[in-house]
């Protein structure tokens, strides 16, 4: 301990005079090393009372935030207007966001951390760390012998062509100054290779790389997903039930099965080029999970709504219990599901097959495949709800005929007789009648909504104000009891 206390002193004194301490080999910069992500950097100027403690205290609270602090180099800083008694740093601040405004965004936040920890410190100068375009251009290695037309068919299609293992297709790409001729892209080839195999002017030549253009592959996988949200949503508004074997065995499923295996593979491509979604998965699927499985049956409201539409009931009824709610809001959210997959497949491959390098049309591409997963979510949810309305259709046609329609979900209607106990009983909606049994989907509340086959009209009342008897059914329809 004892040792150590003299290099302190040599370097805070060093600190103090205006120089640069030798850094510790054995040391890293935890500050420039952290790992936070970041957009733009901008040098901030500061002014740091020259005491031993105010210095360190500046200098440690500073590097907490991740922004590396530094002895000014010449040229970055007047002698003579620094403030007396205090020695000039220079603070890098790292910023996410906007390129406009960012040197005074930097400097405010430096004055912000300056006020909130008593610093004795002085800002005096920001300015954004830019740098000059790359002059450079792209040069890629190509065979000198003629392609055949299924290899210039891949080339077009941006398929990997790899060559044999005996004659290796070259691929690579070499960076020159742009006003330089081809015989310099040729000597930069030829001088040296990176990796296996080496280029050899009496095989391969080079021509201006095509980096930043989307193969069209890309677009072929974005119409894959788009024909599978197509195809998915024709088969839900045309299936009758789950399960159905004729259904099931159509050719639009099996060409759904056949692309879904397709964009599954997309987003196992998405997966492995995230190294943030690798990391995030493992934890967040144990969290996500139950909040989604609690918040299904709720989606599940939307179905009912969907077939009580029909009868003007949404939201007079009590839906059924909670797994049939469970049920019936799973298959709006495989809809959902399968649309996010969907987009996120596509994006898989367009990932796959494009050089992601910027270009206009890339970035068009990505962006149109998740606006239109986005749409097919949206698309294939509605078509499960379109779906619960035509079975509350035909549940009407049924009512209309007094015929007593299935169960739906755990949703269950009933026709019963209403015998008010008074003559003025309040009823909303209509006239309550007395000869002929109404469609009920059973109580909510202290309230009771009903529906009239014969006026083709949503009624309601309180339980209180009536009893009520259960139809009978003669010849397959409901008819109320002779009261004598």
């Amino acid at each position: 301990m004892q040792r150590g206390r003299p290099r302190l002193r040599e370097r805070i004194q060093q600190r103090l005079r205006g120089e640069d301490p030798a850094a510790d080999p054995g040391a890293g910069s935890q500050a420039a090393d952290n790992g936070l992500p970041f957009d733009y950097r901008v040098r901030v100027l500061v002014e740091i009372q020259q005491d031993p403690d105010e210095l360190a205290l500046a200098e440690s609270q500073l590097a907490a935030k991740g922004w590396p602090v530094r002895a000014p180099k010449p040229g970055e800083y007047a002698p003579g207007e620094v403030t007396p008694s205090y020695v000039p740093r220079i603070v890098e601040v790292r910023l996410i966001g906007a390129r406009e405004g960012a040197a005074q965004h930097a400097l405010h936040q430096v004055m912000d951390l300056s006020h909130a920890r008593e610093l004795a410190l002085h800002v005096r100068d920001a300015a954004l760390i830019q740098h000059r375009p790359d002059p450079h251009i792209t040069w890629k290695v190509h065979p000198k012998r003629v392609l055949t037309p299924r290899e210039r068919l891949k080339e077009w299609l941006g398929i990997d062509r790899g060559g044999t293992e005996e004659d290796p297709q070259p691929e690579r790409v070499i960076r020159i100054p742009e006003d330089a001729p081809e015989a310099d892209a040729l000597a930069a080839a030829a001088s040296h290779s990176p990796a296996w195999p080496p280029f050899d002017p009496l095989e391969h030549e080079v021509r201006p790389a095509r980096i930043n253009e989307t193969s069209p592959m890309a677009l072929v996988h974005c119409a894959l997903a788009i024909a599978a949200v197509f195809l998915t949503e024709q088969a839900i508004r045309s299936m009758r039930r789950p399960f159905d074997t004729q259904w099931w065995l159509d050719a639009r499923v099996l060409c759904i099965v056949g692309l879904t295996v397709h964009l599954a593979a997309g987003v196992k491509w998405i997966y492995l080029q995230s190294p943030s979604l690798r990391t995030v998965l493992p934890w967040a699927l144990p969290v996500v999970l139950p909040t989604a499985f609690a918040a299904v049956p709720q989606v599940g409201q939307s179905v009912y709504s969907g077939y009580l539409s029909a009868f003007g009931l949404s939201g007079e009824v009590s839906a059924g219990a909670w797994p049939d709610g469970l049920i019936a809001g799973l298959w709006v959210s495989l809809a959902f599901l399968y649309g996010l997959i969907a987009g996120v497949g596509a994006s898989g491959w367009v990932f796959r097959t494009t050089a992601r390098s910027g270009s206009a049309l890339s970035l068009t591409v990505v962006l149109g495949v998740y606006l239109g997963s986005a749409a097919g979510v949206f698309a294939l949810a509605n078509a499960v709800t379109d779906r619960a309305a035509d079975s509350g259709d035909r549940a009407l046609a049924a009512a209309k005929e007094y015929r007593t329609p299935g169960a739906y979900y755990g949703l269950k209607a009933d026709f019963i007789c209403v015998r008010p106990k008074e003559k003025d009983a309040p009823v909303y909606g209509g006239t309550l009648p007395a000869d002929r049994p109404l469609l009920t989907f059973g109580p909510k509340g202290d309230r009771v909504s009903l529906w009239d086959p014969k006026t083709k009209r949503a009624l309601g009342m309180r339980l209180e104000d009536a009893s009520f008897v259960p139809a009978k059914s003669e010849h397959g329809k409901a008819v109320c009891p002779r009261t004598k």
